[in-house]
């Protein structure tokens, strides 16, 4: 009787690892954008702050310094649904950069094995922003939704390097804790 491999759908790689790649600031940006962004955070109006990071994005749709700089905008005006947007967003582009599905419904832990490789730091801003996700959708409320990424999140991220452990322990907690329950403690 032959010997069978154990088969598992969990990445091989140590999220944890820092030694490969650069990180999204360490990447130069063009001057154009560049003096959008800096014209943004210049204390003018947060509509046209806005605006201007939004012609930033179109502009420059890929560039990570860009993505998260109006994810932030977003996020601390406490504009959930935007940031959400935001963070699909961030994982589409780090995806087409890392040959991943942008689409975190799509990964498999072949993906993250490969993604690793390649760019650790990139690969664990994508991660981020899947569980930002997540996050995301408990702040809106939306517990049931929040489940699924955050799954995603935990069976790729097995030694809950990540951080999605927790989160998801919550929301599965807040689903079944009766309303009631919750404002009693």
């Amino acid at each position: 009787m032959a010997e069978s491999a154990v088969i598992t759908d969990a990445p091989t790689v140590d999220l944890l690892d820092m030694s490969g790649g650069e990180l999204y600031f360490d990447e130069p940006v063009a001057p154009e954008i560049a003096a959008l962004l800096e014209e943004a955070r210049s204390g003018v109006e947060p509509d046209v702050a806005e605006a201007l990071l939004k012609e930033a994005l179109a502009k420059a749709p890929d560039d990570l310094t860009v993505i998260v700089a109006i994810y932030r905008f977003y996020y601390f005006r406490h504009d959930f649904s935007a940031t959400l947007e935001i963070a699909d967003l961030a994982m589409q582009a780090a995806g087409r950069r890392l040959n991943i599905p942008g689409d975190w419904q799509a990964l498999s832990a072949a993906d993250i094995d490969r993604a690793g490789t390649a760019n650790m730091a990139l690969l664990r801003f994508y991660l981020w922003a899947l569980k930002g996700a997540g996050y995301l959708l408990m702040r809106l409320g939306r517990m049931e939704e929040a489940i699924a990424p955050l799954e995603t999140l935990c069976r790729l991220d097995v030694a809950n390097r990540i951080g999605g452990a927790g989160l998801l322990e919550l929301a599965r907690e807040t689903i079944d804790t009766p309303d009631r329950e919750r404002t009693d403690r």
